[in-house]
């Protein structure tokens, strides 16, 4: 029976259940306080009854334990839970995500507290004025003359990919930026400028986010740590995802000149892969010379290019779905022959220093080439022939939309492009389905509806 004890005009209500697994008594603890005007003996009897009915009502929630704190939780979540459902790439980024946004503004809240009033407040603050990590870009390209990029990015523990950002005046967080200055053994604010602006995060972002907290509530309820998930009933965040980009014929087929004119021919022979197979770009850059049958032309997706713990590494792609096989046209397997002959000379060149002698694709010493290297030389590419300034994975978009208008359907184009069902398909490229419709009602209409003038 639940022991109950007077404070002021209040009584303090105390359960206890049982004892848990490092045995310590497990309690749970609530506040009654009676109407005004009531007798002090009505007024116990009021409380009795409320702890009574109070107590049965807690009953089965053994383990409840909502006046842990949210950070706690995460904790609990992100070391016993998630490692067994999510991939370590996949653990890492929603771990951050929840730990930048969520946990630093409302990590203290015990979980009782948490509600779902106090989550859409969270979320439209995300949306007005993001995180506010700070962002930082490096006052002078001439701080890394003579400064070997690869050595650098090793001593300052960050990626290749952070190096070649801030080269190309991109902005970075704080913690790149003073890892760089530190690797430059120069002072920080010698070498990078604050440019951090009061922008919200995008919808789509606030959204992921709403998602990845809801996973730590939901597996909190399943253990009886909590009784419901505050997300639930969460107001969702509005998201205006913008269809994805992506070149039209007319653009693709500038953009094939523009390739053939620029010097780098591995470069060339990566976007025309791109175009001919609608793959990914993590996909790509884990391709191994044995992914690829010259003689029968067929491409074998098989791994996806992760970065862990600051290295490059080989991992299992997206999902189960994203395993699978390419036909190539002929044009693209003579451009990866003569690409694999050109690559052999180079590997002969550095005197057997090739960092990932099997790769398809690697950089000046032979390693991985990565995503932010290859997207800096795309806009730069589009910039110089004025084509719309996309990304890599636009060139994705680009092959499906080439299918969608081709009147291939949409199970051969899901199947092609890795997606697991045909829904994300027709998810992704709805505005260009919708664009294929109306040119074949204009061409039924001009066939058949239309009068000769």
């Amino acid at each position: 029976m639940a022991s109950i004890r007077k404070r002021g005009n209040s009584y303090t209500i105390t359960a206890y259940m049982g004892y848990d697994e490092q045995g310590r008594q497990r309690k749970k603890t609530t506040t009654f306080t009676p109407p005004d005007g009531v007798t002090p003996g009505k007024a116990e009897k009021l409380a009795k009854a409320y702890a009574a009915t109070w107590e049965e009502k807690i009953k089965g929630y053994v383990a409840l334990d909502e006046n842990r704190t949210l950070s706690e939780l995460a904790e609990w979540y992100y070391s016993t839970v998630a490692p067994s459902v999510l991939k370590p790439k996949t653990l890492f980024g929603y771990k951050k995500t929840v730990y930048d946004h969520v946990i630093s503004k409302i990590g203290r809240e015990k979980l009782k507290n948490i509600t779902p009033p106090m989550l859409d407040s969270l979320f439209a603050e995300l949306q007005r004025s993001g995180c506010m990590q700070g962002s930082f870009r490096l006052k002078d390209r001439s701080l890394l003359d003579g400064v070997n990029r690869e050595n650098l990015a090793k001593k300052a523990g960050v990626s290749r990919a952070a190096i070649y950002d801030v080269l190309a005046g991109q902005t970075v967080r704080r913690e790149n930026a003073e890892k760089i200055a530190a690797g430059l053994e120069m002072p920080f604010s010698k070498v990078f400028d604050d440019v951090t602006k009061n922008q919200g995060l995008s919808g789509a972002s606030v959204n992921k986010i709403k998602l990845n907290l809801s996973a730590i509530f939901t597996a909190a309820v399943k253990k009886e740590i909590m009784r419901r998930n505050p997300c639930k009933l969460a107001t969702p965040p509005k998201v205006d995802t913008k269809p994805a980009a992506y070149f039209d014929e007319e653009q693709c087929r500038k953009f094939l000149a523009a390739l053939h004119e620029q010097p780098e021919f591995q470069f060339e022979v990566i976007c025309n892969l791109f175009l001919a197979t609608g793959i990914r770009c993590g996909e790509l850059c884990a391709l191994h010379w044995d992914d690829i049958n010259l003689e029968t032309g067929f491409l074998y997706i098989r791994h996806t290019l992760v970065r862990l713990n600051g290295e490059y590494t080989r991992s299992e792609p997206k999902t189960s779905g994203s395993e699978r096989r390419i036909v190539l046209p002929e044009y693209i397997i003579e451009l990866l022959k003569e690409h694999k002959r050109k690559q052999v000379l180079e590997r002969f060149k550095s005197g057997g220093t090739w960092e990932a002698p099997e790769a398809v694709f690697t950089n000046n010493s032979g390693n991985y080439c990565i995503s932010g290297n290859l997207n800096n030389k795309l806009h730069r590419l589009c910039k110089k022939y004025e084509l719309p300034d996309i990304h890599l994975h636009s060139l994705r978009h680009t092959h499906a939309s080439l299918l969608i208008n081709s009147n291939v359907t949409a199970k051969v184009i899901a199947d092609r492009l890795g997606h697991s069902t045909t829904k994300t398909t027709l998810d992704t490229y709805s505005h260009v389905f919708a664009e294929s419709e109306v040119k074949a009602m204009q061409a039924i209409d001009m066939a058949l509806f239309r009068k000769a003038e």
